[in-house]
């Protein structure tokens, strides 16, 4: 007897848990949440592929549904560099909304991911319809605002042992899962994103990493990072900050 085909998601319903699940969006209201899911579609992305690559410049909102998204670019020198990592209920492409700018970063499937993408024009045509909902937008803008600072002050100012501690901390809460034992938290990066997100090579990380496993504060393995210490990572973090806005 031929088995039954297994049944598709409804895309509507995977576009309103996602909107639902989003950090921005979860208070929304759900009248509101359901109008952003018909203007809303799904695409899927293969790890590596890039969003978009049709129309890089097109004017869209992303949400990640699953997976995550690798926001960064190539330099004038042809070396590649990483601004962010976004990861399930994160939304990206805010700056998507300006007209008349230039961009010189797109955007990437780290891993295979799902994104809902929101079409510009429809996503300011709501915002404008319901004006409370421009606070959260503005609040979650300040608050990258000052993460940029913040990575800014840390790339002046502090060591490259500080900096990677920083970012691994950093990651650890949105892009990391508990170890199996139970013991610690597991990071799916490589030497070389690490490296591109930190503008050094990746020879540089690789010490770095071995210094801090050397400390007790990490496992390092091919492709994956086990924290055992995060607290010990955040204060060698932290020893490298200054005071800042």
């Amino acid at each position: 007897m031929r088995s039954k085909p297994a049944p598709v998601a409804d895309p509507s319903a995977l576009i309103r848990r996602a909107l639902g699940l989003c950090r921005m969006l979860h208070n929304w209201p759900p009248e509101v949440l359901d109008e952003l899911t018909a203007l809303s579609r799904l695409g899927r992305y293969e790890r590596h592929q890039q969003v978009r690559a049709a129309d890089p410049k097109r004017r869209e909102v992303l949400v990640v549904a699953s997976g995550c998204v690798e926001v960064g670019g190539v330099d004038a020198t042809g070396s590649r560099f990483v601004l962010s990592m976004h990861s399930a209920g994160d939304i990206v492409g805010l700056a998507r909304l300006l007209e008349h700018t230039q961009f010189v970063y797109d955007y990437h499937a780290h891993q295979p991911t799902v994104l809902v993408e929101i079409p510009g024009e429809s996503f300011l045509a709501l915002l404008d319809a319901h004006p409370p909902l421009w606070k959260d937008i503005c609040l979650l803008v300040l608050a990258r605002m000052h993460e940029l600072i913040v990575v800014q002050q840390r790339h002046a100012f502090s060591n490259i042992d500080n900096r990677v501690a920083e970012l691994l901390a950093r990651l650890a809460p949105t892009h990391g899962q508990p170890a199996p034992d139970g013991q610690g938290v597991v990071l799916r990066i490589s030497q070389s994103d690490l490296a591109a997100m930190l503008s050094v090579s990746r020879q540089t990380i690789n010490k770095e990493l071995r210094l801090l496993e050397q400390r007790g504060l990490l496992q390092a393995a091919y492709g994956r990072l086990t924290i055992v210490d995060l607290a010990g990572l955040l204060r060698l973090a932290d020893a490298g900050a200054r005071p800042g806005p």
